[in-house]
C-alpha cells in the first residue's frame, strides 16, 4: 500500500478549513430553528493533513451516512443534507430524538465501525452545545497510532501528520480491499456450488449421482468449496496489492497462492482432486479483478469487463512457459501430444470459451424462460461441443473426444424442455459406462457462472 494512491487530490489552506468549520456552525445554528428538532448530527471525516476530499475518503463518509441511516428509525429525521465540498464531505441529521440518546448512537458507530475512528459525528443539543462523551460516562476516544487519549496525543502533537495520513489510508485500504474480496470470494464459491450443484451433467458428479468419478461425490465438492472461500479472498487481495508488480511477478504470487489452496482442497477430501483446474482460473480471475479493483480505488462502481479479460490474458499468458518444461502434468503431456493448451490457453486467450458459448448460453436461456439450473447444464453442452476438453481427451483419446464433441453439438441442436431430462441422462449414462467425465468443460461453466455472479452484484460491467 501506498500513500499516495490512498489520499491524493487538491490540499486546502489552514483558512479554508477554519471557514468551513465556521460555515458548519452556522448551519447547525440554522437547522436548530426547525420545528421539532430535539438533536442535530453534525457528521464529518476525521482526516488530517491538508487533503481533506478524495475517492476512499468519500467513499468512507458514504458507510458512515449509510450507518447512521440503519441506526436511526426514518420517522425521527426531519431533514437531512450533505455537501461534497473541497474541504471534506458533510452531512446533517436533524432528528426529533433526545441529544443523549442519539450520542449512544454515534458514540456506539465510531468505537465499533471498522471505519469509525475516522469518523466524527458531533451531537448538538437546542441549546447549541454539542453533547460530549464524558456527558454520558463514556471514555474518550482513542489516538489512532498508540491507543492512548486522542485529543492528549493531538494537543502535545504526539505523532507526526505523516504517521497518522498513513494509517489512515491503511484502516481505508483494508477496509475497502475487505469489503470487496468478501463480495468477490462469495460470487466465486457461489459458482462452485452452482456448478456441481447443476444436474443432470454428462460424466460428472452433480445431485444424482458421482458420474464417472468413483472417488468422490456431491458431498466432496461441499466440503472442497467452502474450504477454498477464504482461498479465493486471498486471491483478489494478491491482486489488489500486488497489481502494480509485473505480470510475470504477480502471476508467481498468484501460483504460490493457488498451491495454498490446493493444499486447503486436498485437506478438505481427503486427498481427491476436485477443483484443481478451477483453482488456477480462478486465480487468474480474482487476482485480475483485485488489480483492477485497486487501479479504480475509491470508484464505488462497476469496474471495466473488458479490462478484466485483458489482464486475464496478460496473466494467463505467464503459465504457457510451462509447456517449454519437461512434461509433468496430464494437462502438460497432452499439449507435448496434440499440441492444446488446455486451462492455460483459455486463460491466456481471456476465456473465449466462457465468452463466445458458456456466458452467452447462460443468459440466452436464462431470458427464454430456464432455470438457471437447466440453463448452466446447456451451456455445458454447448462448450462440450465446441471445446478440446482435456479431461475427455486422458480418459478416452483424441478419436472419442471428438466424437462426443459432434454428438453434444448434435443433442443441442434437438433438445427440447420436454426432451431435456431424458437426453441428458441417456448421455450421463453412457458418459458413465464409457468412463468420460468432461472436467475441462465443467471448470469453464463454473467460470462462466463466476461472470454472471459477478455482472448481477455489480463488481463488473456486462461481459461482451
Amino acid at each position: 500500500m501506498k500513500l499516495e494512491t490512498i489520499i491524493h487530490g487538491t490540499p486546502v489552506s489552514l483558512p479554508e478549513i477554519l471557514d468551513a468549520r465556521e460555515c458548519r456552525a452556522y448551519r447547525q445554528k440554522e437547522l436548530l430553528k426547525l420545528t421539532g428538532t430535539r438533536s442535530i448530527i453534525s457528521f464529518s471525516m476525521n482526516i488530517a493533513g491538508a487533503i481533506k476530499h478524495f475517492p476512499l475518503g468519500v467513499a468512507a463518509f458514504e458507510e458512515g451516512t449509510k450507518e447512521l441511516r440503519s441506526r436511526i428509525p426514518a420517522k425521527q429525521i426531519l431533514h437531512f443534507e450533505e455537501s461534497r465540498k473541497n474541504t471534506g464531505p458533510e452531512a446533517f441529521f436533524v432528528l426529533t430524538e433526545e441529544p443523549d440518546a442519539i450520542k449512544r448512537i454515534t458514540a456506539s458507530i465510531e468505537e465499533s465501525h471498522p471505519l469509525g475512528r475516522l469518523f466524527d459525528m458531533d451531537v448538538i443539543r437546542p441549546d447549541g452545545l454539542s453533547v460530549s462523551r464524558s456527558d454520558l460516562g463514556l471514555e474518550p476516544r482513542t489516538c489512532l497510532i498508540c491507543g492512548d487519549n486522542a485529543k492528549a496525543c493531538a494537543r502535545a502533537k504526539t505523532h507526526s501528520t505523516e504517521l497518522v495520513l498513513w494509517r489512515t489510508a491503511q484502516i481505508l485500504n483494508d477496509y475497502f480491499k475487505g469489503q470487496a474480496a468478501d463480495m468477490a470470494a462469495a460470487c466465486a464459491v457461489r459458482a462452485l456450488l452452482y456448478e456441481v450443484s447443476s444436474t443432470p451433467k454428462p460424466g460428472l458428479v452433480d445431485r444424482n449421482n458421482s458420474g464417472s468419478h468413483s472417488d468422490m461425490d456431491f458431498f466432496t465438492f461441499l466440503d472442497s468449496s467452502a474450504a477454498l472461500i477464504p482461498c479465493f479472498r486471498d486471491f483478489f487481495c494478491i491482486g489488489w496489492e500486488y497489481g502494480s508488480e509485473p505480470d510475470r511477478s504477480l502471476f508467481s504470487r498468484l501460483r504460490f497462492a493457488g498451491q495454498e489452496a490446493e493444499s486447503h482442497m486436498f485437506a478438505a477430501t481427503g486427498g481427491v482432486n476436485t477443483h484443481k483446474g478451477l483453482i488456477f482460473a480462478s486465480a487468474i480471475v480474482l487476482g485480475s479483478l483485485g488489480k483492477l479493483y485497486a487501479e479504480a480505488m475509491g470508484t464505488r462502481s462497476a469496474v471495466d469487463s473488458s479490462g478484466l479479460i485483458e489482464i486475464c490474458r496478460s496473466l494467463g499468458t505467464c503459465s504457457l512457459g510451462d509447456f517449454r518444461n519437461e512434461a509433468r502434468t496430464s494437462g502438460e503431456m497432452l499439449y507435448a501430444s496434440y499440441r492444446i493448451t488446455g486451462a492455460r490457453g483459455e486463460a491466456a486467450a481471456g476465456f473465449p470459451s466462457v465468452l463466445t458459448h458458456g456466458l452467452p448460453v447462460l443468459k440466452s436461456r436464462l431470458s427464454m424462460g430456464f432455470s438457471l439450473n437447466d440453463a448452466s447444464v446447456l451451456a455445458l453442452i454447448s462448450m462440450m461441443s465446441r471445446v478440446d476438453d482435456t479431461n475427455m481427451i486422458h480418459r478416452g483419446g483424441r478419436e472419442t473426444a471428438e466424437k462426443c464433441k459432434k454428438e453434444a453439438g448434435a443433442i443441442l441442436s434437438e433438445i427440447t424442455p420436454d426432451t431435456f431430462h431424458e437426453k441428458l441422462s441417456a448421455l450421463d449414462a453412457a458418459y458413465i459406462a464409457g468412463n468420460l467425465s468432461p472436467g475441462g468443460c465443467a471448470d469453464l461453466l463454473a467460470i462462466s457462472l463466476m461472470f454472471l455472479f459477478l455482472e448481477s452484484c455489480g463488481m463488473v460491467t456486462p461481459f461482451n
